[in-house]
């Protein structure tokens, strides 16, 4: 008897509230981490207001959040921005190409980087160990080091004001076979072993297997794909010479000019380039998350 009202004060004890002290702790942990986040995100919510302001409301110290005079026809003479020797309405071309390139990477990416890691974690091939370093050594290379070679390379096959300069070296990324391969080698062989008994082939067990369970994978490199390509501004910059070709990065430089810079339009442009990656990253930050710590599981 004496047993049982102990078990059931013990019972009581734990579901019972937690005492004030911890409450207020947690309370104040909250309220720290509510602090942080706010001063983390408050330039993007001066930018995000900062397109409803004037620019020498934009440019007046001390700064304020809130504009004085809202500005709403600033988001609508953005959309209809014309330059010279362009098509009218250049801004909603800029942003469809943004769209374009990125959505060709990300699915170029995905299908050949999952191809070639799928060869590396699962096939037997001489030299594999070796090339598989190799590859992985050109992660150390700066980028700006094969800027000037790559540039005579693609002007002498006349890529030059054309996407393809863009796309190419885009196609596969060694950090993306190596997020793969890492992931890849975590999901069970035996799942392979009997899709192949049952008579499936290499292709149709990479397909119909391995990609289905590797959807966090994918989906951390589509993420950061997709964020590399949106944010490209060199390759766009030095490849594209024409008005109509170029992406919204590379376009917010005509709203900058040698004296005065149209603020309200750079603080436009930037929120439709800021904001995209955003939602994508939140709609699928628990991909992400769990594609990241699962690639590291297995060396």
């Amino acid at each position: 008897m004496a047993t049982t009202l102990d078990t059931n004060k013990s019972a009581a004890q734990a579901t019972a509230a937690p005492p004030w002290s911890a409450r207020a702790g947690t309370a104040l942990r909250y309220l720290v981490l509510f602090a942080l986040g706010l001063l983390f995100f408050m330039p993007f919510i001066i930018s995000f207001f900062s397109t409803f302001k004037t620019t020498n409301e934009i440019l007046s110290w001390p700064p304020t959040i809130f504009p004085q005079e809202w500005r709403w026809s600033n988001w609508s003479e953005t959309w209809n921005t014309t330059i010279p020797g362009a098509s009218s309405n250049i801004f909603p071309r800029w942003l469809f190409n943004s769209i374009w390139l990125a959505l060709v990477v990300v699915v170029a990416q995905l299908f050949f980087c999952s191809l070639a890691a799928y060869a590396f974690a699962r096939l037997q091939f001489p030299g594999r160990d070796i090339i598989f370093a190799f590859m992985l050594g050109t992660m150390a290379i700066p980028s700006v080091v094969t800027l000037i070679p790559g540039y005579v390379f693609f002007a002498k096959l006349k890529w030059i004001n054309t996407y393809w300069p863009i796309i190419v070296p885009s196609l596969v990324t060694p950090f993306g076979i190596f997020l793969l391969t890492q992931f890849f080698k975590t999901i069970p062989k035996e799942l392979e072993e009997a899709a192949l008994i049952d008579g499936a082939s290499r292709f149709r067990t990479y397909w119909s297997i391995i990609l289905p369970m590797a959807r966090p994978a994918l989906i951390t490199l589509g993420i950061l794909s997709f964020q590399g390509s949106w944010n490209n501004f060199t390759g766009p910059l030095l490849f594209l010479r024409k008005p109509d070709l170029m992406t919204l990065t590379v376009g917010l430089n005509f709203f900058k000019g040698q004296y005065v810079n149209d603020w309200p339009k750079l603080m436009i442009g930037t929120m439709f380039n800021a904001i995209p990656v955003l939602i994508l990253f939140f709609v699928f930050s628990r991909y992400y998350v769990e594609g990241q710590a699962s690639a590291g599981v297995k060396g």
